[in-house]
Protein backbone atom coordinates (compact mmCIF):
# COMPACT_ATOMS: atom_id res chain seq x y z
CA UNK A 1 0.00 0.00 0.00
CA UNK A 2 0.78 3.43 -0.59
CA UNK A 3 0.18 7.00 -0.44
CA UNK A 4 0.54 9.56 -2.59
CA UNK A 5 -0.45 12.76 -4.50
CA UNK A 6 -2.26 12.58 -7.75
CA UNK A 7 -1.89 14.75 -10.05
CA UNK A 8 -4.64 14.76 -13.23
CA UNK A 9 -7.91 15.55 -14.62
CA UNK A 10 -11.70 14.75 -13.01
CA UNK A 11 -13.18 12.08 -15.17
CA UNK A 12 -16.23 14.17 -14.26
CA UNK A 13 -15.15 16.54 -17.04
CA UNK A 14 -13.78 14.01 -19.31
CA UNK A 15 -17.66 12.52 -19.46
CA UNK A 16 -18.78 15.75 -19.80
CA UNK A 17 -16.55 16.77 -22.66
CA UNK A 18 -17.15 14.06 -24.74
CA UNK A 19 -21.02 14.36 -23.89
CA UNK A 20 -22.37 11.36 -21.68
CA UNK A 21 -26.63 10.63 -23.17
CA UNK A 22 -29.47 9.78 -21.22
CA UNK A 23 -29.87 6.54 -19.88
CA UNK A 24 -26.33 6.20 -18.84
CA UNK A 25 -25.87 3.28 -16.05
CA UNK A 26 -22.13 2.48 -15.71
CA UNK A 27 -18.85 3.60 -17.19
CA UNK A 28 -16.25 1.05 -17.86
CA UNK A 29 -12.59 1.01 -17.52
CA UNK A 30 -9.71 -1.13 -19.62
CA UNK A 31 -6.20 -0.83 -19.78
CA UNK A 32 -3.77 -1.61 -21.88
CA UNK A 33 -1.83 -4.45 -19.51
CA UNK A 34 -3.12 -8.56 -20.81
CA UNK A 35 -4.26 -11.05 -18.93
CA UNK A 36 -1.91 -13.42 -17.69
CA UNK A 37 -3.36 -16.53 -19.02
CA UNK A 38 -4.37 -18.05 -22.04
CA UNK A 39 -7.50 -17.13 -22.94
CA UNK A 40 -7.95 -15.47 -19.33
CA UNK A 41 -10.75 -12.28 -19.53
CA UNK A 42 -9.73 -8.84 -20.34
CA UNK A 43 -9.66 -6.98 -16.88
CA UNK A 44 -11.74 -4.17 -16.85
CA UNK A 45 -13.72 -2.60 -14.01
CA UNK A 46 -16.54 0.04 -13.74
CA UNK A 47 -18.31 2.21 -11.70
CA UNK A 48 -21.93 3.57 -10.83
CA UNK A 49 -22.39 7.02 -13.62
CA UNK A 50 -23.03 9.09 -10.08
CA UNK A 51 -19.95 7.73 -9.04
CA UNK A 52 -17.88 8.32 -12.11
CA UNK A 53 -19.11 12.39 -12.22
CA UNK A 54 -19.13 13.50 -8.42
CA UNK A 55 -15.69 15.01 -9.13
CA UNK A 56 -13.33 12.97 -7.29
CA UNK A 57 -12.59 10.19 -9.29
CA UNK A 58 -9.06 11.22 -11.77
CA UNK A 59 -7.16 10.15 -14.01
CA UNK A 60 -4.03 10.50 -13.06
CA UNK A 61 -1.10 11.05 -15.39
CA UNK A 62 1.57 12.58 -12.58
CA UNK A 63 2.45 10.76 -8.58
CA UNK A 64 3.55 12.91 -5.68
CA UNK A 65 4.84 15.37 -8.20
CA UNK A 66 6.91 13.55 -10.57
CA UNK A 67 5.68 11.53 -14.34
CA UNK A 68 3.59 8.47 -12.96
CA UNK A 69 6.02 6.01 -13.33
CA UNK A 70 5.41 2.72 -15.24
CA UNK A 71 4.82 0.02 -12.50
CA UNK A 72 2.49 2.42 -10.91
CA UNK A 73 0.03 2.53 -14.23
CA UNK A 74 1.82 5.21 -17.13
CA UNK A 75 0.91 7.13 -18.88
CA UNK A 76 -2.30 7.35 -17.10
CA UNK A 77 -3.86 5.56 -14.66
CA UNK A 78 -7.50 5.79 -12.86
CA UNK A 79 -7.86 6.95 -9.55
CA UNK A 80 -10.93 6.08 -7.11
CA UNK A 81 -10.72 7.73 -3.82
CA UNK A 82 -11.96 5.45 -1.01
CA UNK A 83 -12.39 2.28 -3.02
CA UNK A 84 -10.54 -0.46 -2.87
CA UNK A 85 -7.45 -0.60 -5.79
CA UNK A 86 -9.08 -3.36 -8.15
CA UNK A 87 -10.44 -0.04 -9.97
CA UNK A 88 -7.37 1.36 -10.17
CA UNK A 89 -7.20 0.75 -13.67
CA UNK A 90 -3.61 1.18 -15.01
CA UNK A 91 -2.69 2.09 -18.19
CA UNK A 92 -5.87 3.36 -18.87
CA UNK A 93 -6.82 3.43 -22.36
CA UNK A 94 -10.33 3.10 -22.75
CA UNK A 95 -13.56 4.93 -21.44
CA UNK A 96 -16.75 3.14 -22.39
CA UNK A 97 -20.71 4.34 -21.04
CA UNK A 98 -23.04 1.53 -20.52
CA UNK A 99 -26.33 1.42 -20.35
CA UNK A 100 -26.55 -1.35 -18.26
CA UNK A 101 -24.83 -2.72 -15.68
CA UNK A 102 -21.47 -4.47 -16.52
CA UNK A 103 -21.76 -8.10 -16.38
CA UNK A 104 -17.85 -9.26 -17.07
CA UNK A 105 -16.09 -11.23 -15.26
CA UNK A 106 -14.15 -8.43 -13.10
CA UNK A 107 -17.46 -7.40 -11.92
CA UNK A 108 -20.07 -10.28 -12.00
CA UNK A 109 -17.66 -12.80 -10.29
CA UNK A 110 -14.09 -11.41 -9.16
CA UNK A 111 -13.64 -9.63 -5.99
CA UNK A 112 -17.52 -9.78 -5.15
CA UNK A 113 -18.10 -9.83 -1.06
CA UNK A 114 -21.16 -10.99 0.71
CA UNK A 115 -24.15 -8.09 0.71
CA UNK A 116 -23.97 -7.75 4.32
CA UNK A 117 -22.62 -5.53 7.53
CA UNK A 118 -19.13 -5.83 6.98
CA UNK A 119 -19.65 -8.27 4.05
CA UNK A 120 -19.06 -11.02 6.87
CA UNK A 121 -20.73 -14.60 6.35
CA UNK A 122 -20.19 -17.63 8.40
CA UNK A 123 -18.06 -20.67 6.65
CA UNK A 124 -20.31 -22.61 4.36
CA UNK A 125 -23.07 -20.20 4.47
CA UNK A 126 -25.61 -20.39 1.16
CA UNK A 127 -28.09 -18.02 -0.32
CA UNK A 128 -25.98 -14.96 0.19
CA UNK A 129 -26.18 -12.55 -2.46
CA UNK A 130 -22.62 -11.08 -3.51
CA UNK A 131 -21.68 -7.85 -4.71
CA UNK A 132 -18.62 -5.79 -6.24
CA UNK A 133 -16.21 -4.90 -3.36
CA UNK A 134 -16.18 -1.24 -3.06
CA UNK A 135 -15.32 1.21 0.25
CA UNK A 136 -12.35 1.03 2.29
CA UNK A 137 -12.63 0.34 5.41
CA UNK A 138 -10.63 1.93 8.68
CA UNK A 139 -6.87 0.70 9.54
CA UNK A 140 -3.85 1.24 11.47
CA UNK A 141 -0.69 0.49 12.31
CA UNK A 142 2.10 0.37 14.62
CA UNK A 143 5.35 1.59 12.78
CA UNK A 144 7.94 1.47 15.64
CA UNK A 145 7.29 -1.27 17.16
CA UNK A 146 6.85 -5.20 15.74
CA UNK A 147 5.37 -8.33 17.19
CA UNK A 148 7.95 -10.35 19.86
CA UNK A 149 10.00 -7.03 20.07
CA UNK A 150 12.02 -6.51 23.53
CA UNK A 151 11.35 -2.88 25.43
CA UNK A 152 13.16 -1.59 28.19
CA UNK A 153 11.10 0.04 31.24
CA UNK A 154 10.36 3.34 30.47
CA UNK A 155 8.00 5.98 32.27
CA UNK A 156 7.33 7.26 28.74
CA UNK A 157 8.03 5.38 26.33
CA UNK A 158 6.89 6.54 22.58
CA UNK A 159 4.84 4.83 20.40
CA UNK A 160 3.81 5.68 16.62
CA UNK A 161 2.42 4.59 13.81
CA UNK A 162 -0.19 5.28 10.54
CA UNK A 163 -3.88 5.05 10.37
CA UNK A 164 -6.41 5.58 7.51
CA UNK A 165 -10.08 5.87 7.56
CA UNK A 166 -11.07 4.49 4.31
CA UNK A 167 -13.85 6.41 2.79
CA UNK A 168 -13.69 8.95 5.25
CA UNK A 169 -11.09 10.76 7.15
CA UNK A 170 -9.54 9.52 10.48
CA UNK A 171 -11.60 10.57 13.61
CA UNK A 172 -9.11 9.72 16.54
CA UNK A 173 -6.63 6.87 16.48
CA UNK A 174 -6.60 5.07 20.43
CA UNK A 175 -4.19 2.87 21.71
CA UNK A 176 -4.47 -0.34 24.45
CA UNK A 177 -1.23 -1.57 26.28
CA UNK A 178 -3.31 -3.98 28.28
CA UNK A 179 -4.89 -6.16 25.54
CA UNK A 180 -7.70 -4.11 25.13
CA UNK A 181 -9.02 -4.01 28.53
CA UNK A 182 -8.79 -0.12 28.24
CA UNK A 183 -8.11 2.70 25.77
CA UNK A 184 -6.45 5.92 25.26
CA UNK A 185 -6.23 8.81 22.94
CA UNK A 186 -3.22 9.29 20.45
CA UNK A 187 -2.04 12.47 19.13
CA UNK A 188 -2.95 12.80 15.29
CA UNK A 189 -0.69 14.08 13.06
CA UNK A 190 -0.96 16.55 9.92
CA UNK A 191 -4.65 16.09 8.31
CA UNK A 192 -3.08 15.72 4.46
CA UNK A 193 -7.23 15.00 3.17
CA UNK A 194 -9.26 12.63 4.32
CA UNK A 195 -7.99 9.80 2.23
CA UNK A 196 -4.75 10.02 3.14
CA UNK A 197 -2.77 8.51 6.00
CA UNK A 198 -2.41 9.75 8.85
CA UNK A 199 0.35 9.62 11.73
CA UNK A 200 -0.15 9.18 14.94
CA UNK A 201 2.10 9.02 18.57
CA UNK A 202 1.90 8.69 22.30
CA UNK A 203 4.37 8.12 25.20
CA UNK A 204 3.18 5.74 27.68
CA UNK A 205 4.39 4.39 30.88
CA UNK A 206 5.99 0.75 30.52
CA UNK A 207 7.11 0.17 33.86
CA UNK A 208 5.24 -3.70 34.65
CA UNK A 209 7.81 -5.72 33.20
CA UNK A 210 6.73 -9.12 31.34
CA UNK A 211 4.77 -9.80 28.32
CA UNK A 212 1.97 -7.29 27.52
CA UNK A 213 -0.28 -6.77 24.38
CA UNK A 214 -0.34 -3.59 22.59
CA UNK A 215 -3.57 -2.81 20.55
CA UNK A 216 -4.13 0.39 18.08
CA UNK A 217 -7.54 1.12 16.24
CA UNK A 218 -9.15 3.85 13.91
CA UNK A 219 -12.43 5.28 13.91
CA UNK A 220 -13.52 6.89 10.97
CA UNK A 221 -15.46 10.61 10.54
CA UNK A 222 -18.32 8.03 9.51
CA UNK A 223 -18.14 6.26 12.93
CA UNK A 224 -16.90 2.96 11.50
CA UNK A 225 -14.92 1.91 14.00
CA UNK A 226 -12.24 -1.28 13.56
CA UNK A 227 -13.64 -4.55 14.96
CA UNK A 228 -11.93 -6.32 17.67
CA UNK A 229 -13.08 -9.84 15.76
CA UNK A 230 -12.39 -10.21 12.24
CA UNK A 231 -14.74 -10.72 9.80
CA UNK A 232 -15.68 -13.59 7.11
CA UNK A 233 -16.12 -14.04 3.54
CA UNK A 234 -14.25 -16.58 1.25
CA UNK A 235 -11.55 -14.54 -0.20
CA UNK A 236 -10.86 -12.41 3.03
CA UNK A 237 -11.30 -9.17 1.35
CA UNK A 238 -11.98 -6.23 4.05
CA UNK A 239 -10.18 -7.47 6.79
CA UNK A 240 -9.62 -4.96 9.08
CA UNK A 241 -10.09 -6.72 12.82
CA UNK A 242 -7.45 -4.65 15.36
CA UNK A 243 -3.87 -5.41 15.04
CA UNK A 244 -2.06 -6.73 18.08
CA UNK A 245 1.61 -6.75 18.59
CA UNK A 246 2.81 -9.05 21.55
CA UNK A 247 6.33 -7.22 22.91
CA UNK A 248 8.30 -7.72 26.51
CA UNK A 249 9.50 -4.98 28.73
CA UNK A 250 12.23 -5.91 30.63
Amino acid sequence: MGNAIWSGVRLKDVLDRAGVKAGAVQVRFDGLDEPVVPDGPDFKKSLDIDHARDGEVMIAYAMSGEQLPLLNGFPLRLIVPGWYSTYWVKMLSDIEVLDKPDDNFWMAAAYTIPNTPHASITPGQTGVKFVPINKMVPRSFFTNIASGATLPASPSAPLRGIAFGGDSGVDKVELSIDGGKSWQPTALGKDHGKYSFRQWQVNVSLIAKGSHSFMVRCTNEAGDVQPDASNWNPSGFMRNVIETVQVTVN
